[in-house]
């Protein structure tokens, strides 16, 4: 197939595929789309399929290990396991499938927000509601915690490529504090108007452009440079978001260790 395959269509079709495979299989009780996959209006050319597959009880493995149930099994590429459950798919022409095959009473070990069930032959949509909403978060996050492990990081971060340890370095500031990072922008920034159901339960990085398009820029461009400078673009959109007076001191910490007045 030419890499000029993908059409809104041909994903439609896919999806509609892989629910026919499964509705015709006696040994399955249902396939569950997840995400975009789910949501279609998100749907372009670099989304993947995702879901879930719903097996008799001890049939899971049976699932994961031979692969013809799939649409288009034969332009598989390759098919690599990430999870006990979880399993991500290329084919030929470089589409990519990241899904889960769970036993019947595996399925409330998942977490969704977008979910459709696709083929149901076991009340599995009744299921799902339910575990849509179990998956809505309840821990409050602490901003205090957060604020401080993300300076902590740049102490930690900045050290380690003064020293010469480039490579940890950028793992400290690109990856370690993002997700403090992003918590922070979350509470203290606006979001983007009628941006808001765009926010991803699952995964706080997902679609944050659309909802904090400046911040995510900045940050963007921070990233870009050296660590230590990295470090430093961060410090100071931390410090210009924090709507208090209350964390002064701890940014003079950092700033005094670092040399950064």
């Amino acid at each position: 197939m030419a890499s000029s395959y993908w059409s809104k269509d041909w994903y439609l079709e896919f999806s509609a595929n892989l629910a026919a495979n499964v509705a015709a299989n006696p040994k399955l009780l249902g396939v569950v789309l997840v995400g975009s996959t789910s949501d279609t209006s998100r749907v372009d050319e670099w989304s993947d399929h995702d879901f879930f597959l719903i097996t008799q009880e001890g049939e899971g493995e049976a699932f994961r290990q031979d692969l013809s149930w799939l649409p288009l099994a034969s332009e598989i590429a390759w098919a690599v396991r990430e999870t006990a459950h979880g399993l991500k798919v290329v084919y030929n022409f470089g589409h990519v499938l990241e899904f889960a095959v769970f036993n019947d009473s595996e399925l409330e070990l998942a977490k969704v927000n977008a979910a459709t069930v696709a083929a149901d032959k076991s009340a599995l949509t009744a299921r799902v509601d339910a575990l849509r909403e179990a998956s809505k978060p309840t821990v409050v996050a602490n901003l205090k915690s957060e604020l401080e492990l993300l300076l902590s990081h740049i102490l930690i971060g900045v050290g380690r490529y003064r020293r010469g340890e480039v490579l940890i370095a950028g793992e400290q500031i690109r990856s370690y504090l993002m997700g403090n990072l992003l918590t922070l922008t979350s509470h203290w920034a606006s979001p983007m108007p009628g941006s808001e159901a765009t926010e991803d339960n699952l995964n706080r990085f997902r679609r944050f452009e659309r909802r904090y398009p400046e911040q995510a820029e900045r940050i963007a461009t921070a990233l870009a440079d050296d660590v230590e400078s990295a470090a430093r673009g961060i410090l100071e959109l931390v410090e210009e978001m924090d709507p208090t007076e209350d964390n002064r001191d701890k940014y003079r910490v950092v700033r005094n260790r670092l040399g950064w007045n």
